[in-house]
């Protein structure tokens, strides 16, 4: 893991959360954690590349600040991804570790080469991701994102002016 963790480190941006209760882990996390007030994304279909096939899901999402960090909430609402495999199997909390990547295919190949298989990703506009299998090392998964065009830090632009 310290051999992923050292390719990709420096880009930490962001801690999420699987959760059920998508209103109040907003009120939780602000009043525990100090959050900003959560800029929410309504849910809507998306196709996503999943364990080696397609699959279509709706989540609730949610991004707020703790500090220098993004905190995203995730509530599946429809459809199979891993967000509700998540859920089903360890109930609400940490889900994964979000890394800014510069070339996200070269990151992903050596996250591979390491014994890291891509479970789930997609394309939005420029905006690529995907979530390695990482949750038997870290006990939370690690996503990459590929942000070409600054969306993510758009939703961000407090990072490293704290």
């Amino acid at each position: 893991m310290h051999t992923l963790l050292g390719r990709i480190g420096a880009g930490l941006f962001q801690q999420a959360y699987v959760v059920e209760d998508f209103e109040g882990a907003q009120r939780g996390l602000r009043e525990t954690m100090g959050c900003s007030p959560f800029v929410t994304l309504p849910p809507s279909d998306l196709d996503y590349d999943f364990r080696g096939g397609r699959t279509t899901c709706a989540l609730d999402i949610g991004f707020a600040r703790s500090g220098n960090v993004q905190i995203e909430l995730i509530r599946p609402v429809r459809g199979t991804g891993l967000h509700s495999e998540f859920l089903a199997s360890n109930g609400p909390g940490a889900h994964h570790l979000g890394f800014l990547v510069d070339d996200l295919d070269a990151e992903n190949d050596a996250a591979h080469a390491l014994g890291f298989a891509n479970l789930q990703g997609a394309t939005f506009g420029a905006l690529r991701f995907c979530y390695l299998d990482t949750f038997d090392d870290l006990g939370l998964y690690v996503e990459l994102v590929e942000d070409p065009t600054g969306l993510m830090m758009s939703l961000m632009p407090w990072r490293d002016a704290v």
